[in-house]
């Protein structure tokens, strides 16, 4: 089964896809599985990001770096529920929460004090399908940049060696 790592993931906490971890499946895992829409926050370190989870990507835990939180899918959106704890306005906040701190750390507490705005369902799966085409166009992104260094590099190598 998967095993996901915040080395899993990018800056912006977009995952990385298919590379990464597996674990032998056992059945003392089996308690940790994720379920769908469940929501990995990294709470410690300087880099603090919510990411939902779907079934689709398989079965998966997360290892202990992340907080999983399971939203009441009633109420809140989970991928809703990641954006907005991925807003400037929330980095910044848990920013403030762990300085000071030699690793950076946000406790259970803090994380379930915090006030989320909730609009109607409807309203949350237009900002969860902003915030994905938005990840979808940062991806194109680097990968067109990708392919435009590829390209230098080979008209370097061809101008410099024929």
């Amino acid at each position: 089964m998967r095993y996901f790592q915040a080395k899993d993931f990018d800056d912006t906490g977009r995952w990385l896809g298919e590379a990464g971890s597996w674990l032998e499946r056992k059945p003392q895992n089996e308690k940790h599985l994720l379920w769908e829409g469940d929501v990995l926050f990294v709470g410690k370190g300087y880099r603090n990001f919510a990411w939902a989870y779907k079934a689709a990507y398989g079965p998966a835990i997360a290892s202990t770096i992340f907080m999983v939180l399971r939203p009441n899918r009633e109420r809140i959106v989970p991928e809703y529920l990641a954006a907005v704890l991925n807003t400037e306005k929330y980095q910044e906040y848990f920013q403030k929460l762990g300085a000071g701190s030699s690793i950076p750390s946000i406790r259970k507490k803090e994380l379930e004090a915090i006030d989320i705005p909730l609009p109607d369902l409807k309203e949350q799966e237009k900002v969860a399908r902003f915030t994905h085409l938005q990840q979808e166009r940062v991806a194109l992104t680097h990968k067109i940049t990708d392919l435009k260094n590829k390209q230098y590099q080979a008209t370097l190598q061809k101008l410099i060696y024929s």
